[in-house]
């Protein structure tokens, strides 16, 4: 006895003859009448008959059924559990993102990961770096792409595994169509009100877009308009008012703004950024992660290569 032979008896039950089950079940009537008849023969019952009124069960099929019907959802049960438990302990990697890596780094090197690992789950969290920082330490993540701010800080070494990406180019973005011209001093962008993507700017480790820009020129910081955790909610609102916001350039080239939003150029020095791969010194790496690190780096320095770009240096751990 075979579970198909009794989805197969079921199903001709169900659907009241042989014809219209291998219609609902999109197979041969005559494989269905081969498959009853095999189970009828291997234990010399009969179970179904036909007559002038169609197809009817046999006593010996009216007790068999329910029987049947419990096999199959015992059945059914196990092999969802089989499933379910197969899934849980399906290789995974949790990653952090912040902006820039999401948008230069994530779409090609996370897409070619996956088409040599389909079997490995990426669950990704797209925060900024203090955030993800933080849950790194809480082993909340495995992984972080980040952006650091300059000389990375010692503190941050004493348990993280640094290791600098590449390096990437801040800019002022505003709506197409501002009144801002292209080139702006820093004491005209402080009459803007301004959009921050991050978090509180006194906090050391937070977003740093005002502190770099107006605390480093001693020029008073602008008003903020929003705080927003989410880059595309802070583009939109960049696209519908003549707010400004300091993003990474690889924003402006992202197919759903572009054309949508400009770069004004800051009159005074604007310092780069680092982005850097983060993990844990004490923490051993799955194999899945590792060999992501590797992928990730291999990427960079073969993108950093080709647009004659310097290796951001050793990693620092």
């Amino acid at each position: 006895m075979t579970l198909q032979q009794l989805r197969d008896f079921l199903a001709v039950i169900e659907y009241g003859g042989f014809r219209a089950a291998a219609r609902a079940l999109d197979v041969s009537q005559g494989g269905l009448t081969k498959s009853i008849a095999k189970l009828e023969d291997d234990y010399s019952a009969v179970l179904v008959r036909r007559d002038a009124k169609g197809l009817q069960l046999t006593p010996e099929g009216e007790a068999f059924a329910p029987m049947a019907r419990t096999v199959i959802v015992e059945a059914d049960r196990a092999s969802k559990w089989l499933r379910q438990s197969s899934e849980k302990q399906r290789p995974a990697i949790s990653v952090g993102v912040s902006i820039d890596p999401a948008l230069r780094l994530a779409p090609t090197v996370f897409g070619d990961f996956r088409r040599s690992n389909p079997n490995v789950a990426l669950h990704l969290t797209h925060s900024v770096t203090s955030d993800l920082l933080m849950h790194l330490r809480d082993n909340r993540i495995e992984l972080a792409l980040v952006r650091l701010s300059g000389t990375p800080d010692p503190a941050l070494s004493e348990d993280l595994h640094i290791e600098p990406l590449y390096e990437g180019e801040p800019v002022v973005l505003a709506r197409s169509g501002h009144p801002l011209n292209d080139v702006a001093s820093v004491a005209v962008l402080n009459t803007y009100d301004w959009i921050v993507v991050g978090g509180v700017p006194d906090e050391k480790s937070g977003d740093a877009s005002l502190v770099e820009i107006f605390d480093r020129y001693s020029v008073g910081r602008p008003r903020v308009a929003a705080y927003s955790s989410s880059l595309f909610d802070a583009v939109s609102l960049l696209l519908h008012s003549d707010h400004l916001a300091r993003l990474p350039l690889v924003v402006l080239h992202h197919p759903l703004v572009k054309g949508k939003l400009k770069a004004i150029k800051v009159s005074e020095d604007v310092r780069p950024y680092t982005i850097a791969l983060v993990y844990k010194s004490g923490r051993k790496l799955s194999r899945e992660a590792q060999l992501l690190c590797a992928m990730i780096s291999s990427y960079v320095r073969i993108d950093n290569a080709r647009n004659g770009l310097p290796n951001p240096g050793v990693s620092v751990s």
